[in-house]
């Protein structure tokens, strides 16, 4: 699993507000998982990459590349429960939520 960051950018409508259509021209996947905040206010977003990408043909979005250290220590920021599942995705357990 590859994983980046990335913030959504609603002054290029070129591509959409957020990478994935870029990135997919490219000839790649790219999943958006999780966010630290109002994504229209400009929080990072961590997504799932079939590939690391080419940063510099990314820059509209603030896109960084990271590690799947870097991606659990953003998810555990956000929610300590979050843990490393064995295909790579980063989870919270079930709640139970009592009405």
């Amino acid at each position: 699993m590859n994983y980046a960051i990335w913030a959504l950018n609603f002054t290029d409508n070129k591509h959409g507000t957020g990478p994935e259509a870029k990135i997919a021209k490219l000839g790649f996947t790219a999943e958006a998982g999780w966010s630290d905040g109002e994504v229209q206010d400009g929080a990072l977003i961590l997504g799932y990459l079939s590939e690391p990408q080419d940063e510099s043909a990314l820059t509209a979005w603030e896109f960084q590349n990271i590690t799947q250290e870097e991606a659990l220590a953003f998810c555990l920021e956000i929610d300590p429960e979050a843990f490393l599942l064995d295909n790579g995705k980063i989870i919270v357990p079930e709640k139970d939520y009592a009405f």
